[in-house]
């Protein structure tokens, strides 16, 4: 639609006109090193995003290691439900675009997947492990208490110690409506076998003693693998009890129990840690880190945040949000402030990424070069909810490096798939009997971990979808 061109280079203002509808292509041909301005491409500026790292048994890209379940959430301010029956997954192989008009529920859905809101009913799954970042929409409130550091002082302080400040500071340590039900229910450390029990509720001389000797978490001090159960168990320091009464209990216990949100912050602690193994939290090392997403050392250690453009303080947050090596990436309009040489950047910097990334943007043309899939959020016209509809696949399924068996490949829901066997009926129906049977066992005495129970439903699930195919 254009007629003329207006160019701001070297100080000067330079302009160009010709036909309508040939401006772009004319002015590209006389000045072939503006391309730049009208593709999306990293010959200028190059961003590198961090390698995420392995994941205890995830042995393929494509498995998930996020996930939400028919979840329903309500502001307390409204009348109405914002979403409605939303689930979704996401793996290191995910490259989505979250689309939908304003006020469908986008963000909302987005602040329920990485529990900055928590659901009125539903599911929220993640990998114990997993690391996540997570850039808002409104990035510069990080940056809005430390306008005086440099880049460099802002991330040192913000990870010292192996912890995210910013992430410790803004979760919420309020007990959920279902936690606080589990507690409560007292428990009891029994002194025969030292394990966890439930107290006694009765009125008799037993069930009082119990009561007296009920104990409360205080804190998570450690954590490690049984060698054993191969599952998770945690040091439990005891309200009101010495160092020497600690003792070691499993993940499952301390869930029922209603301390959720301590044993969440130890596994986000211990992944965080594992995360910056490879990572000195030193100026050269931090230089480093900003070098990659195109913040020379001259504004890293010699600037003030508050004297940087808009498109480098974007760079500084987005530098700090990976510095854990995150597994997942979610950005909410990353786009804002980045010129076309930080967008062009970005776009190659994703598309070489190993780990997931989740993108909230309307600008396709961007989405179009990173993402393969998209969540879409409609309003219902009778409740007037957001619904979300997954469309497409991830389509890169690149085994992990403990990965064994190249014929073995998983979708993005962490299903196995044979690809050189196609099942047979009677296949199908033998898989599906010893999976609802191993759930059945299950019930009855719990030997699954949480992961496995995620599997065997994912994968009964598909089973039954080919068998009605």
């Amino acid at each position: 639609m254009c007629t003329h061109i207006v160019d701001f280079h070297d100080r000067k203002l330079r302009q160009f006109k010709a036909t309508k509808g040939e401006v772009l292509t004319k002015y590209v041909e006389m000045y072939p090193e503006k391309s730049s301005y009208f593709e999306l491409s990293d010959k200028n500026e190059k961003w590198v995003f961090p390698i995420p790292g392995s994941l205890e048994g995830v042995k393929s890209r494509g498995r998930t290691i996020m996930k939400m379940s028919d979840v329903t959430f309500k502001y307390p301010s409204h009348e109405k439900n914002t979403i409605e029956r939303v689930s979704l997954t996401a793996c290191m192989a995910s490259r989505v675009a979250v689309v939908g008009a304003n006020g469908a529920g986008k963000s909302t859905a987005i602040k329920l997947l990485i529990g900055e809101l928590k659901p009125e009913s539903g599911q929220v799954w993640r990998h114990q492990n997993m690391r996540l970042a997570y850039v808002a929409q409104h990035a510069f409130h990080h940056l809005e208490k430390h306008l005086d550091k440099t880049p460099v002082e802002y991330i040192m302080w913000r990870f010292a110690g192996a912890d995210d400040r910013e992430s410790l500071e803004n979760a919420s340590m309020d007990t959920t409506d279902d936690d606080g039900k589990k507690r409560e229910q007292p428990w009891y450390i029994c002194p025969k076998t030292l394990d966890l029990k439930k107290c006694d509720m009765t009125d008799t001389k037993e069930g009082k003693k119990t009561r007296d000797d009920a104990v409360v978490p205080d804190a998570i001090i450690n954590r490690q693998k049984n060698t054993k159960t191969k599952k998770y168990i945690y040091e439990v320091k005891w309200q009101h009890k010495g160092m020497e009464s600690n003792s070691w209990q499993e993940r499952e216990i301390l869930l029922a129990m209603g301390y959720s949100k301590i044993v969440m912050k130890k596994d986000e602690q211990e992944a965080a840690a594992a995360g910056l193994l490879s990572k000195p939290l030193t100026q050269p090392g931090v230089e480093k880190a900003l070098r990659d997403f195109g913040l020379d050392a001259e504004a890293g250690s010699h600037s003030p945040i508050q004297s940087l453009s808009h498109g480098q303080k974007v760079k500084v947050v987005i530098c700090a949000s990976c510095w854990q090596n995150p597994h997942l990436i979610i950005l909410d309009e990353p786009t804002n402030y980045l010129d076309r040489d930080g967008l062009g950047a970005l776009v190659k910097g994703l598309a070489d990424f190993q780990g997931g990334v989740a993108i909230i943007s309307h600008n396709t043309e961007f989405t179009d070069q990173v993402c393969t899939q998209q969540w879409v959020m409609t309003k219902d016209k009778v409740s007037g909810a957001g619904r979300l509809t997954e469309v497409g696949a991830a389509l890169d399924d690149t085994a992990m490096e403990d990965s064994k068996g190249p014929d073995e490949i998983y979708d993005e829901s962490g299903n196995k798939i044979e690809v050189k066997k196609k099942m047979e009926v009677k296949e199908i129906k033998k898989a599906i009997k010893e999976i609802e049977k191993k759930q059945a066992a299950d019930r009855k005495k719990p030997t699954l971990t949480e992961e496995e129970g995620w599997e065997l439903g994912d994968r009964l699930e598909e089973l039954k979808q080919m068998l009605n195919a």
